[in-house]
């Protein structure tokens, strides 16, 4: 019959942790308000270039203006900036809340 292991995990005495962890690192930067939001606002770009590549295609493919794009790119803009809008207060929000009075 298997024998139950301990819920207690012993380290042996010549084991050397290095701290912080790379995932306690990644935390550490995810914490910095002004870091993710500057993240934010720099992912926000890439997907309007990103989508800005695909109308442009799609628009060579079928004949649709340059126009037509712009204005197809302005409500993709509004989208973008709705669809992270809550997470872009709060994170200015916390930044203010970090800065000395």
């Amino acid at each position: 019959m298997p024998r139950a292991r301990s819920s207690k995990t012993s380290l042996s005495s010549g084991t050397q942790l290095y701290l912080p962890a790379g995932w306690a690192r990644q935390l550490e930067s995810r914490l910095d308000p002004v870091e993710r939001l500057a993240e934010l606002e720099k992912d926000r770009v890439q997907a309007k270039g990103d989508i800005r590549e695909i109308l442009d295609r799609l628009a060579e493919k079928h004949g649709a203006t340059v126009r037509d794009v712009t204005v197809a790119m302005r409500s993709i803009d509004d989208t973008l900036t709705g669809l992270l809008y809550d997470q872009e207060r709060m994170l200015q929000h916390e930044i203010e809340d970090l800065s000395p009075v």
